[in-house]
C-alpha cells in the first residue's frame, strides 16, 4: 500500500462525518467512492457553512469516523465536490436542489440526494510540514 499524503490539520477545512461501520468499511476498502446525504435544510446549511471556511490556502477534506465512540477509527479524503441536480459543485457549495442518482438504501431514483465526491485518501497531522508520498 502506498504511503498517504500527509497534510497538517491547520491547512485543511475539515467536514467531519460519522458513519455506520458498513459504510466506513466500504469507503476504507475503496468499494465506495462517495458519501450521500439527504438535501434537508440541516445538510444544506451545514455544507454551506463548511464552504465558508475555505480560503486559497486550505484544502477541502472529509474526515470519516466509524461510529460515535471516542476512540473510533478515522480516515480522511480530499473532497472533489458535491454533486447536486445542477451538476458537480466545487467543494461544498450546494444549491436547494439535489441529484436524482440512487442511494443503495434510500429508495427510488426519484428521491433527491447530495453526493459528496471523494478524492484520494490523506493523513491529517498536527504538524505544520507537508510530505509528499513515496512511490
Amino acid at each position: 500500500m502506498a504511503e498517504l499524503l500527509k497534510l497538517p490539520r491547520s491547512q485543511c477545512s475539515i467536514l467531519p462525518l460519522v458513519l455506520k461501520g458498513k459504510w466506513f468499511d466500504m469507503i476504507a476498502s475503496g468499494e465506495k467512492r462517495e458519501e450521500y446525504r439527504l438535501p434537508t435544510l440541516y445538510w444544506r446549511k451545514r455544507l454551506r457553512n463548511w464552504d465558508r471556511k475555505f480560503t486559497e490556502s486550505t484544502t477541502p477534506i472529509v474526515e470519516f469516523r466509524r461510529g460515535y465512540a471516542k476512540d473510533a477509527p478515522r480516515m480522511a479524503f480530499w473532497c472533489m465536490g458535491i454533486e447536486t441536480a445542477s451538476g458537480l459543485m466545487p467543494y461544498a457549495y450546494v444549491d436547494a436542489t439535489a441529484t436524482k442518482r440512487r442511494h443503495p438504501e434510500w429508495g427510488e431514483p426519484s428521491d433527491p440526494h447530495l453526493f459528496i465526491e471523494l478524492g484520494g485518501r490523506v493523513e491529517l497531522t498536527d504538524s505544520q510540514s507537508t510530505e509528499a508520498p513515496s512511490k
